[in-house]
């Protein structure tokens, strides 16, 4: 079902088991009235990563509901208050130094999913850095914000496809991507080892950034189920035929491509195409 995201943009979405496992550890959410889009990929087997994953959208969801209980103004208000602590004392500090109200909102939303789970994890006496965790990656149109914003936690991915071509707008919280980033030097490690996700460790640090659309300009939001299987020049041959009757259409292809490329995870997608 294609739901409407305010009137910028338009948007479907499809979680899928895979061709392997038994269970769907990954959860997604389209919430039309909040203006969010959000996939989360869980970990932990015998069922912990369903339940990490359900709680890292629930969680966020919760959060950013109640930030914007009062009016959009207020709320960006007692974001930005909240921010004070963080800058008192420290003379140096300029009007640029102040992170955006929207960017708070989305952190202490992130912190507050991983206070849930570790929460959890303490409880059943795991370690830190142990016990149930799930990826994070989101798009968020407050009414309020002009531009979308892209937050992620962990190797869930978000894509823009516009005339320029296809961009990969997150950038994987692995040991993989700093494996790369550090120019590829000695043997590369296994591409699943994670640097942070969401509920292992006590503190995480979302990456959190406004991202500039047009109208025409199309989102991908996915798994490693999605870009573990299917190239990225076979997901942009895709994403170049979105339109926004066909987003249900364009979601099913990419999660029969990733079936059958061997469909070895759980296979999650959300497709939306700015109309404004």
């Amino acid at each position: 079902m294609i739901l409407n995201i305010g009137d910028r943009l338009l948007a479907a979405g499809k979680t899928d088991v895979g061709c392997v496992r038994t269970l769907n550890e990954d959860s997604l959410f389209i919430d039309d009235k909040l203006g969010l889009l959000i996939i989360a990929d869980g970990m932990g087997g015998h069922s912990a990563g369903e339940v990490a994953s359900a709680q890292v959208i629930t969680s966020v969801c919760q959060s950013l509901n109640a930030a914007l209980e009062t009016t959009p103004q207020e709320a960006i208000l007692a974001a930005a208050s909240n921010l004070d602590d963080e800058f008192q004392g420290d003379d140096e500090a300029t009007m640029d130094d102040i992170p955006n109200p929207i960017v708070a909102m989305l952190r202490d939303a992130a912190n507050a999913a991983n206070t849930a789970i570790n929460d959890k994890n303490r409880a059943d006496q795991c370690g830190e850095g142990t016990g149930m965790g799930s990826t994070l990656v989101g798009c968020w149109l407050p009414s309020f914000s002009e531009v979308p914003v892209v937050f992620h936690v962990g190797d869930s991915r978000l894509y823009y496809y516009n005339k320029k071509g296809l961009t990969q707008v997150t950038q994987d919280h692995s040991m993989y991507q700093r494996w790369v980033n550090l120019g590829s030097k000695g043997p590369a490690p296994a591409q699943n080892i994670l640097l942070q996700a969401v509920g292992p460790s006590e503190h995480i640090t979302p990456d959190i950034n406004f991202q500039e659309v047009e109208k025409g300009d199309v989102v991908l939001l996915c798994s490693d189920g999605l870009t573990g299987m299917v190239s990225t020049k076979a997901i942009e041959k895709v994403l170049a035929t979105a339109k926004n009757k066909n987003l249900d259409d364009i979601v099913d292809q990419l999660i029969k491509m990733a079936r059958d490329g061997g469909g070895k995870d759980n296979i999650s997608v959300i497709v939306g195409r700015f109309i404004k």
